[in-house]
């Protein structure tokens, strides 16, 4: 009996630790994802989006995009949404980064959970919604907070860097994002 737990355990670890092995790196190429969500002119306007959505990620009008993969009950993302509202201010203040379009994927979380945690932590950047993880599951179900730079390539998307976690500060993220360009 203690051989059969043994195994099991050995095969729930080895199947649980799988589940990571297909999150999108540095170099791969990332898939034209559905967006969905509301978003305001403003929001629409910035990304460069029409219509009501749903959209796709190619209908981003950069040759770069920010993605940030979130939850709101994530508390890494909570404690570092300031952060991130301060990258994005400084991304989308500076002409130098106008090609560079900034945005974020709420793994798991509806419009509801969305407007909470805008409003809560102040956040103005464009959010899609993923609330059947049906996004986050095609992209490899990455940890939250993840960061993906893409380069756009014709009609694919090559990442340029795939980051799991919080980012130092948002002066450091913005010279390793610059780095990459």
């Amino acid at each position: 009996m203690r051989k059969t737990i043994f195994i099991l355990l050995i095969l729930l670890l080895a199947v649980s630790s799988n589940s990571y092995a297909g999150s999108i790196k540095t170099g791969d190429t990332f898939p034209d994802i559905p967006l969905t969500g509301k978003l305001s002119d403003a929001k629409k306007k910035y990304l460069g989006l029409k219509g009501a959505g749903p959209w796709m990620l190619q209908d981003i009008n950069s040759d770069y995009t920010i993605i940030e993969v979130y939850s709101m009950y994530c508390p890494h993302c909570q404690k570092e949404a300031p952060t991130v509202n301060s990258f994005y201010k400084m991304l989308n203040e500076s002409k130098e980064y106008a090609n560079i379009k900034f945005c974020g994927l709420a793994a798991g979380n509806t419009e509801f959970e969305i407007d909470f945690f805008t409003g809560k932590f102040g956040v103005e950047f464009p959010i899609f919604s993923d609330p059947e993880l049906e996004i986050h599951n095609k992209i490899g179900q990455p940890g939250t907070p993840h960061f993906y730079m893409l380069r756009k390539d014709g009609n694919e998307f090559k990442v340029l860097l795939s980051h799991e976690g919080p980012f130092e500060s948002a002066d450091e993220f913005l010279k390793t994002i610059q780095g990459k360009l």
